[in-house]
């Protein structure tokens, strides 16, 4: 085996009273940090909408504020973080802003919202204010704004057939794939558009025609924002060539279109670079009057609910203490009890520290951050276990020396093994933090820091925890200071144990 260190000689549990003071520093600041900044969780914990937008141009902040500010969105819970990386990538985290019944729908109503302002940026976008584009939205999508107005109030009514207001999003849909040649011009159709709706006598149409001339508009589809099959969907009913809606070249085109947009980082600059094997210029200058490009793309879009983000808040917890209450029941019966409480401590404030230097940061934790926090506990127990398998080994080689210089030595003769293993370990870690982006960045950074930490712990936490029982208990040292055999026959019989 490689060594680092060739029989080093450093008096670590001669330094416990150095370290100690480092570990009450450290907590001191994490807990002194918590109370006044608290913890930046994640849309996984608080619940509402984390967006990942790729402009054309390098966006300014200032004029995304203005442009949330204008659709009424509280911009002091908002928060904007640009991509170092990548300078024309922005992450949008906008925590659930409405509580209550309605929580599960609000949160998609606040990334609408959010994406309407986005577009609002844009000179040349056909965007109403807060409003959903009637040409990018199917029957389940008009049922979903219906339901959150409500104006007739019956959304929580059962009914023997389709909900009402899901007939009134058929009926719409239908309106503008047939008579329309599924693009609406104006939005205005709908109020001229006899509505039939079962099961309902007393229905009133007006109510819902003003909801729905109130919360879409009709304009073009961006093609930055529609998926795939939203856009196969839209040539197939439009049909630009005359192929007919069965036809395949909708398919292909729609592909080449998406593809596109991979290769280009996301955002199509101009509808006129498509032009490909599967896209012909004839497609693409039909294809303008309905399709335009806008000046973002939304590259993913997590939504939690504040319900689901609770509890996923409680397993994250429930899933640490299982993990720690394991390894104590485990440690206890290889080793001995005080050895598992001593190795849990440690391990409990190594994740006590990481999570201070989260708060200190205001680096935000989020379900990658508690994967690492798991990974650290595995790792810095993995470190404690192999110190005390080796105290182990030598109280039976070396029953005439203290159990301090045992513990010492111990820590000496597995110091090149705790330091190859975490160096490689770190390296991989900070080229994560460097190199591996921003949805890798936090649980590059837990690692980081508790590799750091949790080495720190194995060396100048739990083995001087162990001796501090040890010796409360008399099985460390005679009151002289020189051993006995009763303290070397007792950590025998419990360090022993196979």
């Amino acid at each position: 085996m490689v060594e680092l260190f060739r029989d080093p000689r450093i008096d670590w549990i001669n330094a416990k009273k150095f370290f100690i003071g480092i570990t009450i520093f450290l907590l001191l600041l994490g807990a002194i940090s918590v109370q006044i900044r608290g913890f930046n969780l994640g849309v996984d914990f608080t619940g509402g909408t984390l967006l990942t937008v790729r402009f054309k141009e390098q966006p300014s902040l200032d004029q995304i504020r203005n442009a949330l500010s204008a659709l009424k969105i509280d911009t002091s819970k908002v928060t904007l973080q640009p991509v170092t990386s990548r300078p024309n990538e922005l992450l949008i985290h906008a925590p659930q802003l409405v509580a209550g019944s309605e929580s599960e729908r609000r949160v998609d109503e606040d990334k609408r919202d959010i994406i309407a302002a986005l577009q609002r940026l844009d000179p040349a976008s056909e965007i109403s204010a807060g409003a959903v584009n009637i040409n990018s939205v199917d029957a389940a999508g008009i049922e979903a704004e219906l339901r959150l107005v409500d104006p007739v109030g019956i959304k929580d009514q059962y009914f023997p057939t389709v909900h009402p207001y899901r007939q009134v999003g058929d009926q719409i849909i239908t309106l503008r794939d047939g008579a329309n040649k599924g693009f609406i011009q104006d939005i205005g159709v709908i109020q001229r558009a006899p509505l039939d709706v079962k099961d309902l006598p007393n229905f009133d149409q007006t109510k819902v025609k003003s909801v729905l001339l109130e919360r879409f508009y009709a304009g073009k589809i961006d093609l930055n924002l529609a998926g795939r099959s939203e856009i196969e969907d839209a040539l197939r009913r439009i049909d630009p060539l005359g192929a007919g809606s069965t036809a395949d070249v909708y398919s292909k085109a729609a592909q080449a279109i998406a593809d596109y947009r991979k290769n280009s980082s996301g955002v199509i600059t101009d509808i006129s670079l498509l032009q490909t094997q599967d896209v012909s210029a004839e497609l693409l200058d039909k294809m303008k009057p309905y399709f335009t490009e806008g000046n973002f793309a939304v590259i993913s879009a997590d939504v939690v609910g504040a319900v689901v983000g609770q509890d996923l808040r409680n397993r994250a917890i429930y899933v640490t203490l299982a993990a720690l209450a394991g390894m104590l029941v485990y440690i206890a019966f290889r080793f001995e009890w005080i050895y598992g409480v001593a190795a849990v401590l440690a391990v409990f404030h190594d994740i006590l520290i990481t999570l201070g230097f989260f708060s200190l940061f205001h680096w935000e934790i989020s379900l990658t951050v508690i994967a690492a926090l798991l990974t650290l506990v595995g790792y810095s127990m993995n470190d404690t276990i192999v110190v005390f398998d080796r105290i182990r080994e030598n109280v039976r080689l070396r029953r005439k020396d203290s159990l301090a210089q045992i513990a010492n030595d111990s820590i000496n003769q597995t110091l090149s093994r705790t330091v190859i293993t975490s160096g490689l370990t770190f390296i991989s870690v900070v080229a994560i933090v460097l190199f591996g982006g921003e949805v890798l960045r936090g649980f590059a950074l837990a690692l980081t820091i508790g590799i750091i930490i949790g080495t720190y712990s194995s060396i100048a936490v739990a083995s001087p925890m162990m001796l501090w029982w040890e010796y409360i208990t008399g099985h460390g040292r005679s009151r002289g200071g020189r051993p006995v055999e009763a303290r070397t026959r007792a950590a025998e019989r419990t360090l022993a144990k196979v």
